[in-house]
């Protein structure tokens, strides 16, 4: 799609980042909305976190009007999808909440209880939401720490 461009990044909307792009469509152009979940574009921003948001944005709504316009059927505003991504998304890790349950000196399984055990014994939330977590494992009798964000577990 070389003909659409990104008019203005108007900010954030309630679900996440707000840009307005245009279309050439027939003898006029059409101006589209799309909107990136909050939570991709986290994703998205913490894996490039050199790249300017006005570039991020400009790859991410192409692609997603892209998809939008090959289905044929789409409604303004558009939402990116997980897909529209592309490579700009870091490699898929294992989920935050199997993470918890895997013990970091032998790696088996933690039994769920150790880690409801640990998010009752953790402090409340830092300045920056953060909890630290401690899970037992009851085979090795070592404590995993965790730290936890509001968006998951962070890559250190």
């Amino acid at each position: 799609m070389p003909n659409v461009d990104l008019l203005h990044l108007i900010g954030d909307a309630p679900e996440g980042p707000w840009a307005i792009f245009s279309s050439p469509h027939g003898d006029g152009t059409d101006m589209i909305s799309v909107i990136v979940p909050r939570s991709l574009w986290l994703l998205v921003t913490r894996a490039h976190p050199f790249d300017s948001e006005i570039s991020l944005m400009e790859k991410v709504g192409r692609a997603a009007l892209e998809r939008a316009l090959a289905s044929g059927t789409f409604s303004d505003p558009v939402f990116a999808h997980r897909q529209d991504m592309g490579d700009l998304l870091p490699p898929a890790s294992i989920p935050w909440f199997k993470a918890l349950r895997i013990c970091g000196q032998c790696g088996q399984e933690v039994p769920p209880g150790e880690v409801s055990e640990g998010l009752s014994n953790a402090l409340p939330p830092d300045s920056r939401g953060q909890i630290d977590l401690k899970v037992l494992c009851p085979d090795c009798q070592v404590q995993t720490p965790h730290r936890l964000t509001p968006w998951g577990i962070p890559q250190e």
